[in-house]
C-alpha cells in the first residue's frame, strides 16, 4: 500500500494512496528494478503480455 503519492513510471500520472496500481519487480542486467504503474498503464501492459 502506498503511503505517499508516486508518479507512474510509464505515463507520469500521479498514483495516490488508495488508488489502484501495479507494482512490478524485474531483474535487469544492472540489478533489480522496481516499477509502479497506474491502473491504465497496468492494463495496457497486461494486454501486451497477453499478445493483444
Amino acid at each position: 500500500m502506498l503511503r505517499n503519492p508516486h508518479d507512474c513510471d510509464r505515463c507520469g500520472a500521479t498514483i495516490r494512496p488508495g488508488d489502484e496500481y501495479a507494482a512490478l519487480d524485474g531483474i535487469t542486467p544492472d540489478g533489480d528494478l522496481r516499477t509502479l504503474l497506474c491502473a491504465s498503464c497496468s492494463r495496457a501492459l497486461s494486454r501486451f503480455l497477453d499478445g493483444e
